[in-house]
């Protein structure tokens, strides 16, 4: 660097009104000046307890780690403490020194060395430390160059200078954007380790649905799930949720599961004495969801006058409860699904089409698992380790000609149907031992033979010849929650997951319809 540079650099730092600009033209004008790799800066943060990075030549700020003031074999904390300069000719043969280096140390190039000296104020007050990275006899050059230490000189002066200048609220402003960005650094590796730890699979669909769902987690647009029955379309939706950075809870609603005529009380809420029977004041579920997700599954079965409401909260964000003079707002993020073809229920009428392009602003579609063969594996040991975890078993895994098994049949009901087998295996598995191919056989044909192998049942025959539609409705939801729990030998949880309906939707049938002494072990 010639003179002419020296001069603008010296310029340039004098000119400077930010800490972190300043050090960065100091940074810049020392790496230029000795040719060196890159250089970075930390400031002591106000709790006096930490370095936090402010400046960095080659990589954004947020790249580089907070240090630990209790680090006391860090070079850059001995530095600050010891007031002096310190250089590392060798960072690998720096041991145990902390987190703080060793994240560092992966930010760095391998094989250079490091130099670091302290900034203080006109009291010798520890403001920061400054580092330079580079070979060792560059540092060395750095550090005998007078030209040098009389900029290093000159922009720890101009440091302490703007320091003092900052108000103590521009200082707590600035230190919380810091963190924040670390924090949102944080949250999408976390993000990213939940998605890949809770949606199983090794293929490159599964692969693809994970950056999908990773990409819309903090979308403020709606999110349509699609897929058959049993691919897992509220599992996503609850991982969106979870992956996002939204602080409100997932409140999950079943369209199907809920009457006609409580279901807008449900989602909207309820004054005393809105309805008969309203004898109290009802939170709704969209009030619930205020600053989360509003998950409405199954929304192809929601009533076709309700449809209308919900476009009108979608779009004000406001809402009156049954029976309120007034409105009241909710910021909620929808996410719906349906395993129903919506284009088709648009045209016979059914469902509005307005509704459907403002739930649809995002699609995620969810393929059957006929067509990811190679994720079944993964789901069947992942549901292992959970039933081992949850049942304090030791099921050691699956014998390789049941896993061949599983993977010839044809999973209509997709990842849901099995989960459900392989945990009915589980259950018939000793422990220590692997699920059998008889066990796997037994169950299968259990399957296909609940599902129409079977004897044919009087029952039905007596529910094509009633004339009350809601009757017969009712008479084959209760024949068909009956045979789901007989078939998983009274387990609500499997019965459940194999309906798609929630337990305490289960449970409150299972009340209503007095099946809890008849086939509902507690």
């Amino acid at each position: 660097m010639d003179a002419l540079g020296i001069a603008n650099m010296a310029r340039d730092m004098a000119s400077a009104v930010r800490p972190d600009e300043l050090a960065r033209c100091f940074l810049l004008g020392s790496v230029r000046l000795h040719e060196l790799e890159l250089g970075f800066c930390y400031r002591r943060d106000a709790a006096g307890d930490s370095l936090v990075p402010l400046a960095s030549t080659a990589m954004p700020v947020t790249a580089l780690p907070v240090i630990g003031m209790g680090e006391l074999d860090n070079p850059l904390v001995y530095s600050l403490h010891d007031g002096q300069p310190c250089q590392v000719d060798d960072l690998l043969r720096l041991v145990d020194v902390g987190q703080g280096f060793e994240a560092l140390r992966e930010c760095l190039p391998a094989g250079r060395s490091l130099l670091a000296w302290p900034l203080t104020d006109g009291r010798r007050h520890a403001l920061g430390v400054n580092v330079l990275i580079g070979t060792a006899r560059q540092l060395r050059d750095v550090h005998g160059d007078p030209l040098w230490q009389a900029l290093a000189g000159m922009h720890e002066q101009l440091f302490a200078r703007l320091r003092e200048q900052l108000e103590a609220v521009e200082s707590v402003r600035y230190e919380r954007s810091v963190r924040q960005a670390h924090e949102a650094e944080k949250d999408k590796a976390g993000a990213r380790r939940l998605l890949a730890a809770e949606f199983v699979g090794v293929s490159d669909v599964a692969c693809k649905v994970r950056e999908e769902m990773f990409s819309l987690a903090d979308s403020s647009l709606s999110t349509l799930i699609t897929g058959e029955t049993g691919v897992g379309k509220d599992h996503a939706a609850w991982l969106i949720h979870q992956a996002s950075s939204r602080s409100g809870r997932f409140v999950p609603v079943n369209c199907a599961a809920i009457p006609k005529d409580l279901i807008e009380a449900e989602l909207f809420g309820s004054t005393r004495g809105a309805f008969t029977g309203a004898t109290q004041t009802r939170t709704g579920l969209v009030a619930e969801a205020d600053g989360g997700t509003l998950f409405l599954d199954e929304i192809g079965d929601m009533p076709y006058e309700l449809q209308g409401r919900l476009l009108r909260v979608l779009n004000e964000k406001k809402y009156r409860p049954l029976g309120a003079t007034r409105e009241r707002e909710s910021d909620f993020r929808l996410i719906c699904a349906t395993h129903q073809p919506l284009a088709q229920l648009i045209r016979d009428g059914r469902f509005r089409e307005d509704l459907y392009f403002r739930i649809r602003q995002h699609n995620l579609h969810l393929l059957p698992l006929r067509e990811r063969l190679e994720d079944i594996e993964p789901l069947v040991a992942h549901t292992l380790l959970q039933f081992n975890r949850e049942r304090q078993a030791a099921v050691a895994g699956i014998e390789p000609e049941a896993l061949a098994l599983l993977q010839a049949h044809g999973f209509p009901g997709n990842v849901r149907e099995l989960r459900s087998l392989v945990l009915a295996a589980a259950e018939r598995t000793p422990r220590g031992a692997l699920v059998g191919v008889d066990v796997v056989r037994e169950r299968l044909a259990h399957l296909d033979g609940a599902a129409g192998g079977g004897e044919s049942r009087p029952e039905l025959n007596g529910l094509l010849e009633g004339d009350s539609l809601p009757e017969a409705v009712e008479a084959f939801e209760k024949l068909m929650i009956d045979t789901r729990l007989r078939q998983f030998e009274g387990s609500r949880s499997q019965a459940a997951q194999s309906l798609g309906i929630p337990k305490r939707t289960l449970a409150r049938k299972c009340q209503q319809w007095n099946l809890d002494r008849e086939t509902c072990p507690s």
